[in-house]
């Protein structure tokens, strides 16, 4: 009998856990739009609306082709749309980006707006997006119409956040938003450790439209949580890769089962990159995922420096509470992230990968393909 109560108490908490897992849904909005960051609430059983792009990385064209493919690999296209989005910031152009260079310094990372951007479209490449309505609004209706928590995960420049709270200033208090960015204390870090230093403590998300990151980080939100350092400091690595391949069943596996398509898009022929970068943005939407990650954080007040006379304009600047500008500069509070389980990262990135997602949007379940 105490067996029975036991169990029927355990079947009433998984049936509780699944519903408040099932809550939530996402909005993926990023210039550099990749599987994991998909993936991620997937696996942790979350609904994701949508992905929405913009101009970064990326031009918005080549982003919102970055989101389609990312998706067409796990075929999900059919449930998961893409929204094209701003194409330009809000003040910024090119040329005044160029110009503050001139008079501040070059930035390492240009992005779309290189001298020699190449976009990622190859060509005579056709892809599919929603082109019914724009990003921005497709945003605001999102959360008008969800009875669900919402959460956005902003990895990119925060454009379309931007330009949805200039209409609907009332959208973040039902919003929690978690951005990749806001790199803060890495001074010392980029006078002493070379170009690929600097850039990596290179607010790059902010910097391309810092009045659009004001905006849209000093809004209400019902919680904001700043990835900040902690997103450049988790790379992939070769260990991660033979996991992958061994979990998988090895590379013929890989290179043959249509369902390891994510795998192998990540392990390529199974040895790392030299020229190997921090799962940025992934990490972001891990965290959001499976906030249980993080291990280490603090609560601070932040705005972003929009003097384009600066040389910190476009950077994320930290006050206390008691030093908090009074009037001219809008500030609001912020989780900053300082530490994550980086073994519980990987561990989730072999989970999300080493799926078949062929079904999902017909099931809503995914099958995994682990033989280990």
């Amino acid at each position: 009998m105490t067996t029975m109560k036991f169990s029927t108490f355990l079947g009433l908490a998984a049936s509780l856990l699944v519903r408040h897992v099932a809550s939530e849904v996402f909005i993926i909005d990023n210039d550099t739009p990749t599987a994991l960051q998909i993936l991620f609430p997937l696996t942790a059983g979350k609904r994701v609306m949508g992905v929405s792009t913009n101009i970064g990385d990326y031009d918005v064209e080549g982003a919102t082709y970055e989101a389609s493919l990312a998706l067409s690999t796990g075929n999900l296209s059919s449930c998961i749309p893409v929204y094209k989005g701003a194409a330009q910031p809000l003040v910024q152009t090119n040329d005044t980006y160029q110009l503050w260079q001139q008079l501040f310094g070059s930035i390492v990372w240009q992005g779309a707006w290189a001298s020699d951007y190449e976009s990622p479209i190859p060509a005579n490449a056709t892809y599919t997006y929603n082109d019914t309505v724009g990003a921005v609004q497709w945003i605001m209706d999102t959360v008008k119409t969800s009875d669900e928590n919402v959460t956005i995960v902003a990895a990119g420049s925060m454009t379309n956040l931007a330009l949805a709270l200039a209409q609907w200033p009332d959208m973040a208090k039902n919003v929690k938003l978690v951005i990749m960015g806001g790199y803060v204390d890495g001074q010392i870090a980029q006078v002493t450790g070379g170009d690929f230093v600097n850039d990596m403590y290179t607010d790059f998300n902010l910097m391309i439209d810092p009045e659009g990151a004001q905006r849209a980080l000093t809004a209400p939100w019902k919680e904001l949580v700043i990835v900040g350092n902690i997103s450049s400091q988790v790379y992939p690595t070769q260990s991660l890769y033979n996991e992958l391949i061994a979990v998988s069943g090895g590379m013929a596996a890989i290179k043959n089962t249509s369902g390891l398509a994510y795998v192998e898009d990540m392990v390529g022929n199974g040895t790392l990159s030299s020229s190997n970068l921090p799962f940025w943005d992934e990490v972001a939407a891990g965290i959001a995922a499976f906030p249980e990650m993080v291990t280490g954080s603090y609560e601070t007040y932040v705005y972003v420096d929009t003097s384009y006379a600066s040389p910190f304009y476009g950077s994320l600047r930290m006050v206390p509470a008691d030093l908090r500008p009074r009037a001219g500069t809008k500030t609001t509070k912020a989780t900053m992230i300082t530490s994550v389980d980086v073994d519980a990262f990987y561990s989730k990135v072999v989970d999300a990968l080493v799926r078949d997602w062929t079904y999902f949007c017909q099931s809503g379940k995914s099958k995994s393909l682990a033989v280990l």
